[in-house]
């Protein structure tokens, strides 16, 4: 029986270390929809350089209506009006001011769990963890500025896996017209939301 040799462990590791590298790469690539900016969904803030920032949206205003985010370049630079957190699930509404659009942003969840986001009175797009942690819903447009209105982001733990949350717990952060910025961008992750699931 034959030892290895040298070259044989190189090969491995070498065979290995791409293995791993072409891993990583594809889990960025294909993703389940967690990052608008393309950057996996576990951060709190997306910087304005992220992916999407150089070119100009594709969209504006009801012209995004039930669109991603992402790939019509309203990520880059959106910030966060507001966030609640209930176990390990963390629910943003998400604002681009370029396009005057909101979406729900949900993390740390579990496969089925839900995300939806409302504009009063009755406008809703929504969407369900399909794979990985976290996923986020398409875009809804913003009345004009003159006018009252209400954002409301809901997520239902639908997922029945042993967790810190019970199935059919939600957690429902909301903002109103008064809420937009009008100064630089700047996430509200400094306090969250009460974020109790009832």
């Amino acid at each position: 029986m034959r030892g290895h040799g040298p070259q044989t462990i190189i090969g491995s590791v070498f065979v290995t270390v791409v293995g791993a590298v072409v891993s990583v790469l594809l889990t960025a690539v294909v993703g389940d929809g967690g990052s608008e900016s393309g950057t996996g969904g576990a951060a709190a803030t997306d910087a304005v350089g992220t992916a999407g920032a150089s070119s100009a949206p594709t969209c504006s205003g009801s012209e995004c209506d039930g669109l991603d985010p992402k790939a019509t370049g309203c990520g880059a630079g959106a910030r966060t009006l507001e966030y609640g957190m209930t176990g390990t699930m963390r629910l943003e509404i998400r604002y681009s001011p370029v396009c005057r659009t909101v979406w729900g942003k949900l993390t740390g969840a579990e496969v089925g769990d839900t995300v939806e986001i409302q504009v009063s009175p009755t406008r809703r797009q929504s969407d369900a963890v399909q794979t990985n942690h976290d996923k986020y819903t398409p875009m809804l447009s913003l009345p004009r500025a003159a006018q009252d209105f209400t954002v409301q982001a809901t997520a239902v733990a639908v997922s029945p896996k042993k967790r810190e949350i019970k199935q059919g717990d939600e957690l429902t952060v909301s903002v109103d017209s008064t809420d937009l910025p009008t100064g630089p961008p700047a996430d509200r992750t400094d306090r969250p939301t009460d974020g109790r699931a009832s």
